[in-house]
């Protein structure tokens, strides 16, 4: 054997010296190691460990690839697709899993959890997978850290590299098309975007709509054409970039209303699987703007941009002068479509619909922005056999009524959704199509007729048109209840104008001041007159009065004649010109004979009067002082509208049955006599704060008389936040079933009359049931309820009041000033005598408590009040209309013509304050004397008339100051009649004084008032009036109109040879162009309008700038810019404006535009008393001009704004801009700094009382804020979408304790405030008598 064998009798021994050599060396290790552990540093150990593995590596042959979560502050994209992979490789083994899902998932998801290891097999080799998070030592502030490692052979690198990583990738793509659910995002919707894929700017519901290519009435080829064209881009994407374009395509859907647009924009997302963004240009001001929200989009989605002829915002590059980044234009939107902006982003369809596609500019319609042209028309023959096929189930065209309705459809202009509503109607399928049959041949028959009627219609028209010419030179004797309000009214108008001391007034001064000695000696007696004629009914006095009333309206004419015939004069001033232009004496001679003949009628008047009500007349000042000298004793708010009483536990009965709804359609009917307080009721369950948590979906219908199944689908779509423009009755239901699918909701109609229900039926048929959604129906009459659906152990009827609850609600009332306590023993038993007699009925008990509120509190005139009231019952037993024509009775007379202004608007519309307001200025409505600011004058006109609740208040401010309002349906029915007798305004529109604008209007109510006072636009909310051009052209023969209101309109006709005729109304005193578009520019031709005191263009985007001749204007009391993102600054000069009493939306020009007001120019505005300033960088405030508004003493508002601003120096140079100290109401919004202005505190503004802070970087406020040693006067304060703004209650507490609300929402840095919900939808603080806080159960301005 070789030497170095061991031998069999040697082994043992040489075992037993190895295994002791090697414990020897374990001992020797062991000691070495606690010797390094006891007497070597850490730091030391470390370093010498880490260099021995450095030296002799560890011989391994596996790689370990490590994918972190985090590429920077990027996602990492492999790690994204590596968790949604491995959800597919998830194996039994696996010991720990997570699990979760959220609201809007249909499915579970489930993931690996920390630690777990997943094995995989890639081409024959495995990999293993590794879940790790770490959580930080040293900072406990940071999230843990979270990644996957992946462990394989390392052989395999290059095709896990190459191959495996990127099929992980698509993998992961694929698992997500799959899973992923449909988002239809809007820009409505902030914070509401679990998914992420919003990008922070969008908010998002699920896109369920079931609308496929299968399911759409289009013809078989251009279906095809539509698929095949989709198909080809998705699989372009080399092709696009091999080309050098943009991977998107553009599509122009056109065609009348109802043929099927927003099916096939649904139809594409399904098919594609793509995402849908809802842009609303309207909503966008600027090319910066929408350059944002179109890059914060995905890819893989589809842009929608709905009826894009009706975007006024989008201008022509022909009358613009370029780019500019300060406003939404044209060129500004080619730009991000096949511009360089173009290039951002990838795979995506944008769709554009339009009904008119020759409205469109030429710019849009090429190649590369709308790339394919699909016109939708009317229903055809295989439209139709597809919808028969869906709805009834008809697979063939046996049937025997399919030939004839072929035959009418191919004659007979009808859309898709028409058809499929007609097919809607039944289940059964032949008598569907036997209605569809009638209902073509109705359109059939309406078309010939229209042929027919065509050359007759002009033969008609200008007979009826002559008629009506006739009746107008016809005597009208109309009975009056307000002679005296337009004596008053005049009055006041010549007592102004003859302090004015104009040449040609002072002409004729002798004839005005006997004219004013003559009406001020009839003034005292005429309301009697007025109460005497009604109740005797008797003809003679009726006509009279009526007689009056024109002499007295033809007076006012020959006044303002004379006031414009001065102002001509005035510019022909020199003694050389006079020559060349010599004074009108023909004017002269007809004013003076026709003065003098008004004033012998009117003296006539004044004695048959007197004889008739035995009167005598004396010409004694002091009668005359008391008549002139009443006024009212309240001149703001008094009465809290919010107060209920006696409705308590109504309220809770119905929200207990709401509760308990779950199955079905719960119908629940509110039922009882007009006055009654139904509607109260159910405002005050749709508005409580347990039922906003409950119902995800609230809708409120107010059903007027006159209503169509389309108004009350628009209504219901209106609350959900959709204008519904252009959609026919088919799509509105199928859009209101889709936003409330899958929601619980609730509906109220309110005022339900007509016992026909078959509009209910159809509606209801279309709304998604379950989930305990619920429709409450408000009504007089308990068989329209029960048609309705309602049960009925679901009716509610309510109670009169009780004694006690109506006294109370009275004392309320009447005794507001004192708290609603009767400070007057001796007033408490005719108090209750009135009250009794309103049986009950609060609408009654309010209109009472409204008008004994401006009483003296005296015995006499309470008791006077009493017994008229009492006869008023003695003629007509309804309580409820006794009491509201006593209170019209007992109005003031200027209040009488204010009050008669409602009478214009339809049922239920809700009126802004600020229209009303301007309206009374502008003729004359509202009594401005001794310099008082016509503005308050005439906001003090609208408390007169809320405090006497004939008028109710819809919405408030943050600080319970009324902005609109509407009227009930029997005050309603009262206005009207009054209006009608007086011929304030009539229904038919003939033969009186004030019209509404509305798209319906005829020819001959223009032509027929050839001396209108008031054109005024009267749409409901969110509707705009659309103005045929031979209406329009007639404003201009309107020669004596004061107020024109042409808001929310669109007109036929361009709108610049409109406002060109406008030019010759030099009567006008109020004009409002507020939202009309598309105004650009005023023309040269307004700038006779020497009288305007109002001028409003607000909300019109367009608008780029205002003339200089605005500044000439010296009677201007109202100047609104508001809004009108495209104007960059008002004309310099301003300053000279010094009635101005409200300025909104004042831009001040930058040091280069030249032409343009600066801010400095404010100091002359002395008069102002509500500022809206806009700033935007801070060259618009120059060193020496911080200090222009420190003086303005009369102003009480201001408002600042620095939205869309840039450019650091703003913020110090607002910080120097000092509000005057009297300021009783401050608005901040968007404000760029990170604390609030040094002058924000209590020291330097004192007086303010409201302050509104929004949006905007505040984080803190400033330090002065706290004040020193003094304390805020605020009582009521504003915090919205404040989401770094942190403020403890208790310190703000201290240092406002005058504080009563507190309104807050979007602030989550708000701390220990006592508002639910404040860093979300928020809510509202009061402070009650008591002293003790609650959370009101809605906004205010809700």
């Amino acid at each position: 054997m070789p030497s170095n064998m061991f031998s069999v009798s040697e082994m043992p021994q040489t075992v037993s010296s190895l295994f002791s050599a090697y414990a020897s060396l374990a001992g020797t290790m062991m000691l070495l190691r606690s010797m390094a552990n006891d007497f070597m540093p850490h730091q030391l150990r470390s370093l010498v460990s880490s260099l021995f593995y450095y030296l002799f590596p560890p011989l391994s042959n596996t790689l370990c690839l490590v994918i972190d979560q985090q590429m920077g502050m990027s996602p990492n994209q492999v790690y994204d697709a590596a968790e949604i992979y491995l959800r597919t490789k998830i194996s039994p083994k696996t010991e720990r899993l997570i699990v979760g899902k959220s609201t809007r998932q249909n499915h579970f998801t489930v993931s690996i959890d920390k630690g777990e290891e997943v094995s995989d097999c890639f081409e024959n080799f495995q990999l293993k997978w590794q879940f790790i998070c770490t959580q930080p030592e040293n900072n406990s502030y940071s999230s843990e850290k979270r990644h996957f490692e992946l462990t394989f052979n390392k052989k395999h690198k290059e095709t896990v590299m190459n191959r495996y990583l990127p099929y992980v990738l698509e993998k992961a793509d694929e698992i997500k098309q799959e899973e992923r659910v449909l988002k239809l995002y809007n820009r409505d919707f902030p914070y509401d975007d679990e998914d992420g894929r919003g990008c922070g700017m969008w908010g998002s519901i699920n896109l369920e709509h079931p609308s496929t290519f299968d399911t759409l009435a289009l013809e078989p080829e251009l279906k095809k054409m539509i698929i095949d064209d989709l198909d080809r881009f998705l699989r372009r994407k080399e092709f696009y970039n091999k080309v050098g374009k943009a991977w998107r395509r553009g599509y122009l859907l056109y065609g009348p209303p109802g043929t099927g647009k927003s099916s096939l924009i649904a139809a594409i997302a399904n098919y594609l699987r793509f995402d849908v963004y809802d842009i609303e240009l309207a909503s966008i001001y600027s090319n910066s703007v929408l350059r944002s929200i179109l890059l914060s989009t995905t890819n893989r989605s589809i842009w929608v941009i709905e009826d894009i002829d009706c975007s006024a915002m989008v201008q022509d590059r022909q009358n613009g002068d370029g780019y500019r980044d300060s406003k939404l234009t044209l060129s500004g939107i080619l730009n991000f479509f096949d511009g360089l902006w173009s290039c951002c982003g990838d795979e995506r369809i944008i769709v554009f619909t339009t009904n008119h596609k020759d409205r469109l500019d030429p710019a849009l319609l090429r190649p590369g922005r709308m790339d394919v042209h699909i016109h939708l028309s009317y229903c055809t023959v295989n439209g139709f056999k597809l919808l028969a096929s869906n709805y009834l189930g008809i697979q063939d065209s046996s049937h025997p009524l399919f030939g004839e309705i072929e035959d009418l459809i191919q004659s007979t202009e009808v859309t898709p959704a028409q058809v499929a509503e007609e097919l809607m109607r039944s289940d059964d399928a032949d008598a569907a199509l036997q209605g569809l049959v009638n209902f073509l041949k109705r359109k059939n028959e309406i078309k010939n007729n229209e042929v027919k009627g065509e050359k007759s219609n002009e033969t008609e028209l200008e007979t009826k048109q002559s008629i009506a010419d006739d009746d107008h030179q016809k005597p009208i004797f109309w009975g009056s209840k307000m002679v005296d309000a337009v004596v008053t009214v005049f009055l006041e108008k010549l007592l102004n104008t003859l302090s004015e001391q104009s040449r040609f007034v002072n002409e004729f001064r002798d004839q005005f001041e006997r004219l004013e000695k003559e009406l001020q000696l009839m003034q005292c007696f005429l309301k009697d007159a007025d109460r005497h004629k009604r109740k005797s009914k008797d003809e003679t006095l009726r006509q009279i009065m009526a007689n009056l009333r024109e002499l007295i309206y033809e007076a006012e004419d020959i006044l303002a004649d004379c006031q414009l015939q001065s102002q001509d004069d005035d510019q022909l001033s020199n003694g050389w010109l006079n020559c060349i232009y010599p004074p009108n004496f023909q004017f002269q001679y007809g004013t003076g004979k026709r003065l003098r003949e008004i004033n012998d009628k009117i003296t006539r008047i004044k004695d048959s009067i007197s004889s008739f009500l035995n009167i005598p007349l004396f010409n004694r000042m002091e009668t005359i002082d008391i008549c002139n000298g009443r006024s009212d004793r309240w001149s703001g708010p008094v009465y809290d509208h919010t107060q209920v009483v006696g409705l308590e536990g109504d309220t809770r009965k119905i929200k207990d049955w709401l509760i308990e709804a779950e199955e079905g359609i719960l119908a629940i009917g509110v039922v009882g006599m007009g006055g009654l307080g139904k509607t109260t009721i159910a405002q005050m369950v749709f508005n409580d704060r347990e039922m906003e948590n409950r119902f995800e979906r609230r809708m409120w219908v107010s059903v007027s008389q006159t209503f169509t199944q389309e108004q009350i689908m628009r209504s219901m779509l209106r609350t959900l936040g959709d204008a519904s423009v252009g959609d026919d009755g088919g799509e509105l239901l199928r859009k209101i079933s889709l936003y409330l699918s899958g929601k619980r909701y609730l509906l109220v109609m309110d005022d339900v009359w007509s016992e026909n229900t078959d509009w209910w039926q159809r509606i209801r048929e279309g709304l998604p049931k379950g989930k305990g959604s619920s429709i409450i129906i408000t009504t007089r009459n308990e068989k329209v309820a029960r048609k309705m659906g309602v049960k009925e152990e679901k009716f509610h009827r309510p109670r009169f009041l009780s004694n006690d609850d109506s006294w109370l609600l009275f004392r309320k009332i009447a005794f507001a000033a004192t708290g609603g306590e009767c400070m007057y023993p001796f007033l408490q038993d005719v108090g209750r005598e009135i009250v009794e007699k309103c049986k009950g009925l609060p609408l009654a008990i309010k209109a009472v408590g409204g008008m004994m509120l401006y009483k003296a509190p005296t015995y006499r005139e309470w008791r006077r009040t009493a017994n008229n009231f009492r006869d008023e019952l003695s003629e007509n037993d309804d309580s409820v209309m006794a009491s509201l024509q006593l209170s019209y009775d007992e109005l003031p007379s200027y209040l009488k013509s204010c009050f008669l202004s409602f009478s214009l608007y339809p049922e239920d519309c809700v009126i802004t304050k600020e229209q009303l307001v301007h309206w009374w200025i502008g003729e004359g409505f509202v009594p401005v004397r001794n310099g008082r600011s016509s503005i308050e004058a005439g906001e003090d006109c609208f408390s007169g008339l809320t405090n006497r609740c004939l008028v109710e208040v819809v919405d408030k401010t943050y600080n319970k100051t009324i902005s609109t309002c509407k009227i009930h349906d029997m005050v309603r029915d009262l206005v009207i009649k009054a209006a009608e007798e007086d011929a304030f305004f009539r229904s038919n529109g003939m033969s009186c004084r004030h019209l509404g604008i509305k798209s319906e209007m005829q020819k001959k109510q223009l032509i027929g008032n050839s001396k209108l006072r008031a054109l005024l636009s009267t749409t409901k909310s969110a509707e705009v009036n659309n103005i045929a051009s031979s209406i329009a052209t007639k404003f201009s023969e309107c020669c004596y109109l004061r107020v024109l209101d042409l808001s929310r309109s669109i007109f036929e006709m361009p709108l610049k040879g409109l406002l060109n005729q406008i030019g010759s109304l030099q009567h006008l005193t109020c004009l409002s162009l507020s939202n009309t578009h598309p105004l650009i520019q005023l023309p040269t031709s307004l700038e006779k309008l020497n009288n305007l005191q109002i001028l409003d263009v607000s909300y019109c985007q367009n608008l780029k700038m205002l003339p200089p001749y605005i500044v000439s204007f010296k009677k201007l009391r109202v100047l609104d810019v508001s809004h009108c993102g495209s104007l960059e600054y008002v004309p310099k000069g301003l300053g000279k404006l010094s009635n101005l009493e409200v300025l909104l939306g004042f831009r001040p020009a930058r040091s280069n535009q030249l032409e343009g007001c600066r801010i400095s120019e404010l100091r002359d505005l002395t008069r102002l008393r509500t500022l809206g300033l806009q700033f935007t960088c801070g060259d618009e405030i120059g060193g020496d001009e911080v200090n222009a508004l420190i003086n303005l003493n009369e102003l009480q508002f201001l408002s600042i704004s620095c939205f869309d601003s840039h450019g650091s120096d703003l913020i110090a140079k607002v910080d120097k801009l000092y509000p005057p100290q009297q300021l009783d109401e401050l608005s901040l919004s968007f404000y760029p700094g990170k604390t609030s202005p040094i002058w924000l505190n209590p020291a330097s503004l004192p007086m303010l009382r409201y302050l509104s802070v929004s949006s905007g970087n505040i984080e803190s406020m400033h330090e002065s804020f706290w004040g020193v040693n003094t304390i805020w006067k605020i009582e009521a304060l504003m915090l919205e979408s404040l989401s770094d703004l942190g403020l403890d209650w208790v310190d703000l507490q201290e240092v406002m304790p005058s504080l009563r609300i507190v309104n807050a929402t979007w602030c989550p840095e708000l701390h220990s405030f006592p508002i639910e919900d404040v860093g979300f939808r928020g809510g509202v603080w009061i402070k009650e008598e008591q002293e003790h806080a609650y959370v009101e159960s809605r906004p205010c301005n809700d």
